[in-house]
């Protein structure tokens, strides 16, 4: 609350729109946004806070992994296990299979069982090939279901029309760095298509306590046919197939091996358009996932299938008021020997959906939407939200909103009954609840057009209530990990963006969160009165405050300095933080990252292209990175600089 009121005053000295400067157009071109609501709107119009990392960011922050983007969200939360096993959270509560936050790419969800994680480093997508990310900073089970607890990340590609110039990249570097990515287009008047091949290897972290190499071969394509003016079919088809390396010094039980993991998805989008801006689509999408981890003293494997359905129908009833609705059908089966020595059920659920978006006079946006599911686990929820966006000024926005979400129990924590995951016996004894998690929030979006100056910044008061976490049961004298629902926890903070052009060649992004978190207990563990069961709950009631960073945020400046060469710097930082499956806490991190980037040839043109060279964490940081080995030193970033070369032809 004290961000808006720090800025309410100056609202007043925003000229309306009929005043203002046309060379200043360009910064008022707030983004079109589809994730929050499923409805196309503007991003002062939505529910939600929302953070959109477009092509030009992406360029500019000299990533390589799709994870590391994600930095560049307020209040987010990057980690690694290694060096090939990312994990991104948001507002905490979360562990190394991160499970509170749903993920989609193109609308299909990659947030899979056996654990409801994310497999960030094997999904096929090259990061030239991504339009935009859209990031909803905050429940929005409302539109996209349970396990869209706190928040959404939807990944859009681009689309294949809109493609351009056939294009090629390489990149070579330090500690083993070697990419290769090609994208080739195709369009004809009733047919657009798109191929994207990619290779991603690299050694690492420099820390010799783990082996932690990685190689990864993806391809997918994309074809969108359009045989009237009425209807369109997207198809995708995608495939990756990667080799891990895993393995620890000294660990007789944990040797030096290469693990593999296959990852593949198609997809079928029908969408035809209806009088009067209505439209109805049908989604249907297949994946499949298999790990496979044969060099151990056991042997581990899973296998994942999904299906899914879904329909949505989209009408607009006046010129005040849009409705959307649909419902769907999931089935989610996995299978492993090992995970789950009797045999986990295939899940089938459903939901239903519907939001509503009404204009009331000039000024005000309301926006209601519920989410019925059933989650083939003997629970039914509904997930309602409402939110009000007025408009103080054409340029001047304030939005309250509240909401429900909650997070099915993952395959393995309602059914899990085995002794080697991650080399801890597991035996799930069922009946575990959904998580419950209730927001509240104030968001102001303003913008600045004789300044260049945008403003996106809200405070909130989130609680998370039955959060499932390990509950140790004794099983004839053995000591087994189950799960119960056993906290509540209350977040609370403010998060900012701002960013600055100062003319179309240059721009600054900040982002902020300070971030509070309180615990409290929610249920007992089944046996209290063991010595090590009493310390492990104690342990975390005290650790609660830092599973969030006390401050967390970035700097990404980008200037093109003349018609070749472009600079760019990133700069990120947080407060320490304590993952909670994590055996040490991470030190706070202030890391920079520059890129350097000439053009040569015809901008966008074949016969172009550019080179850049990238330097990451440049002042060599030294902070560490999650670890859950029992050893001393945990792994950490060392400077790294590769050479990225793109051609076009």
């Amino acid at each position: 609350m004290f961000a808006i009121l720090v800025i309410f005053p100056f609202f007043s000295a925003v000229q309306a729109a009929e005043d203002q400067d046309p060379e200043q157009a360009f910064f008022l071109e707030l983004p079109v946004v589809l994730t929050p609501s499923r409805l196309n709107q503007p991003q002062d119009e939505s529910p939600n806070a929302i953070t959109v990392i477009d092509q030009q960011m992406i360029r500019a922050s000299g990533f390589r992994k799709l994870s590391e983007l994600f930095r560049l969200v307020p209040g987010m939360y990057v980690g690694s296990q290694n060096g090939h096993s990312s994990f991104v959270s948001y507002h905490g509560t979360t562990d190394n299979y991160a499970r509170r936050m749903q993920v989609l790419v193109d609308g299909r969800s990659v947030y899979l069982p056996p654990f409801s994680s994310v497999t960030w480093d094997n999904i096929p997508i090259l990061l030239e090939n991504i339009e935009r990310i859209e990031v909803v900073r905050g429940p929005a089970a409302a539109s996209h279901g349970a396990n869209s607890t706190q928040g959404v990340i939807n990944i859009i590609t681009r689309e294949p029309g809109r493609l351009g110039t056939d294009q090629i990249s390489v990149a070579q570097g330090g500690n083993g760095v070697s990419d290769l990515s090609a994208m080739f287009g195709l369009s004809s008047p009733v047919m657009d298509q798109k191929l994207s091949i990619g290779y991603r290897a690299d050694q690492g972290y420099d820390w010799s306590l783990i082996n932690d190499a990685s190689r990864t071969r993806m391809i997918s394509w994309r074809g969108n046919y359009h045989p009237n003016l009425s209807d369109s079919f997207d198809i995708q088809l995608g495939y990756s197939d990667a080799n891990r390396g895993e393995g620890i010094v000294g660990r007789a039980t944990n040797p030096f091996r290469d693990t593999q993991y296959n990852y593949d998805y198609q997809q079928l989008i029908w969408t035809r358009s209806l009088e009067r801006a209505g439209e109805l689509r049908v989604n249907y999408q297949h994946s499949y996932s298999r790990f496979d981890d044969s060099q151990t003293h056991v042997p581990e494997s899973y296998l994942v299938h999904r299906h899914d359905i879904e329909f949505q129908h989209t009408s607009q009833w006046s010129p005040d008021n849009r409705l959307l609705w649909g419902g769907g059908i999931r089935s989610d089966k996995a299978t492993s020997p090992q995970m789950f020595v009797v045999a986990a059920p295939t899940l089938t659920q459903t939901r239903a959906f519907a939001h509503d978006e009404l204009r009331i006079g000039e000024a005000a946006v309301v926006n209601a939407g519920a989410m019925w599911e059933d989650d083939a686990m003997g629970h039914n929820n509904v997930s309602p939200r409402l939110s009000l966006n007025y408009h103080l000024t054409p340029y001047q926005t304030l939005r309250i909103g509240t909401s429900i979400a909650y997070r099915n129990a993952a395959i393995v924590e309602e059914y899990g009954n085995t002794g080697l995951i991650a080399d801890h016996p597991v035996w799930a004894q069922g009946g575990v609840l959904p998580e419950k998690m209730q927001s509240r929030e104030i968001g102001y979006m303003g913008q600045f057009p004789d300044s260049g100056l945008t403003i996106d910044t809200r405070v909130y008061a989130d609680r998370l209530n039955k959060l499932i976490f390990v509950d140790p049961v004794i099983i004839n004298a053995a000591v087994y990990n189950s799960f119960k629902n056993m906290y509540q926890v209350e977040f609370r903070g403010w998060e900012s963006t701002l960013k600055y052009r100062w003319n179309e060649h240059g721009g600054l992004t900040f982002n902020y969160a300070r971030q509070h978190a309180t615990c409290t207990s929610d249920g007992l563990p089944t046996n209290l009165w063991h010595p090590s069961i009493q310390a492990a709950y104690s342990q975390m009631l005290s650790l609660c405050p830092k599973i969030v960073p006390l401050n967390s945020g970035s700097v990404l400046f980008d200037h093109r300095m003349n018609s070749e060469m472009v600079l760019s710097a990133g700069y990120y930082f947080q407060d320490e933080v304590q993952v909670l499956d994590a055996q040490y806490a991470q030190s706070p991190m202030h890391r920079v990252d520059i890129k350097i980037t000439r053009a040569f040839g015809k901008r966008g043109e074949a016969g172009g292209g550019e080179v850049s060279l990238v330097v990451q964490n440049l002042f060599r940081d030294s902070h560490t990175e999650y670890s859950s080995i029992p050893q001393q030193g945990t792994p950490n970033l060392d400077r790294r600089a590769y050479l990225l070369a793109t051609f076009l032809y």
